[in-house]
């Protein structure tokens, strides 16, 4: 075989090589990525039932219910977060994967556990405090009575929430859970 032909049948055989790496690798990276979506969804899971755990058993079940959680998320750097929202505060473990920074929802504060339960609490909390206009519109009575609705439909919905019933808003509430 000529030099040339040698030169040439080692780097075509480089260039497979690194295509073959790079090809593997980006494997790795789709199968580390899955990998870390589908932990992610677990530990959801386990954050969704230990909130449900102790809505249910109280402050005094807090401990046991959020056990399981805690061993789970005990290997990671964790970095607790909450929103500044109203009626409801989203409140958020993140951690780092492989895929990047994930955030589990561990509650939304009052027992809410769910966006659905969350999202439920803010569009009766916006559609009672909406029910005399425009807020900008109202005098501060009105501004009171409003503030007031609002107040006792969240607790009403929050009531149902404790008493086991399955509550959902007909549509995204627009606010902190969406």
């Amino acid at each position: 075989m000529s030099r040339r032909k040698t030169w040439l049948a080692l780097i075509a055989g480089a260039i497979l090589v690194l295509a073959g790496g790079r090809m593997a690798l980006r494997y790795l990276d789709w199968h580390l990525s899955d990998a870390a979506r589908t932990e992610v969804a677990q530990l959801q899971t386990l954050a969704t039932s230990a909130c449900r755990c102790t809505r249910e058993k109280g402050e005094a079940g807090e401990a046991a219910c959020w056990q399981e959680y805690k061993a789970a998320i005990a290997d990671y750097d964790v970095s607790s977060v909450a929103t500044m929202c109203a009626p409801i505060s989203t409140e958020l473990d993140c951690i780092a994967t492989a895929a990047g920074e994930e955030c589990i929802v561990t509650g939304y504060g009052s027992g809410i556990c769910t966006e659905g339960e969350a999202q439920a609490v803010e569009a009766a909390y916006s559609a009672a405090w909406n029910a005399e206009g425009d807020i900008d519109t109202l005098d501060e009575a009105a501004r009171r009575r409003a503030n007031d609705r609002a107040n006792a439909a969240f607790d009403a919905i929050v009531d149902r929430i404790k008493r086991g019933e399955t509550v959902t808003a007909s549509a995204p509430s627009g606010g902190c859970a969406g």
